[in-house]
């Protein structure tokens, strides 16, 4: 039944791992667990061990490099026409998608975080990093964060691009099964 649920999703295994991780982590089955054995507890963390967290807090910079690395790697290269057909509309969405969320998080930062928070302007660009940029963005930008003296910032970042990655991967599944159900589907190929 579980297995199946998450197949319908068609969630990535690291969305599952990520999971999995949380829930066995320090954050809920440790902090569960803290209750009965005292902060200073093996169980603290449950278990994910304060290592296992430090070598898990370098990997997001480190591994996007092989995100970008193999974005081509058994892809025949259209000829420059093709890729602006089918690419030139996605350009466009993709400006309109950034610049909006440039926009609307920078008027809630104006309007609301700054005057009643206490918080940089520039907070507003969170939500850009953190949905379009996602998590390797967010990590990146940890130092600038420190350096501009909110590091906190780099946590609400990596916060928004959890939200972003696993609302596009379940809103975006359920339109694909929706589409498909109201037999909707076409096939483009490169």
């Amino acid at each position: 039944m579980h297995s199946e649920c998450m197949q319908n999703l068609f969630l990535p295994a690291s969305v599952i791992g990520g999971f999995l991780a949380l829930i066995l982590g320090p954050e809920a089955l440790g902090l569960l667990l803290r209750n009965f054995t005292g902060d200073d507890s093996f169980w603290a963390n449950g278990f994910v061990t304060e290592e296992i967290m430090e070598i898990w807090s370098e990997l997001p910079g480190l591994l996007i490099n092989v995100v970008f690395a193999t974005l081509f790697i058994g892809t025949v290269l259209p000829n420059l026409q093709r890729v602006w057909d089918v690419g030139g509309p996605q350009l466009a969405f993709g400006w309109t998608l950034g610049w909006g969320q440039y926009v609307i998080g920078l008027l809630l930062a104006m309007l609301i975080l700054v005057p009643f928070y206490d918080m940089p302007v520039w907070v507003g660009t969170l939500i850009e990093i953190g949905f379009e940029g996602g998590h390797g963005t967010a990590a990146g930008l940890q130092g600038t964060f420190e350096e501009l003296g909110f590091p906190e910032a780099y946590d609400l970042a990596i916060g928004l691009a959890t939200v972003g990655i696993l609302t596009g991967v379940i809103v975006g599944i359920a339109f694909v099964n929706w589409g498909v159900r109201k037999n909707m589907q076409k096939s483009s190929r490169m």
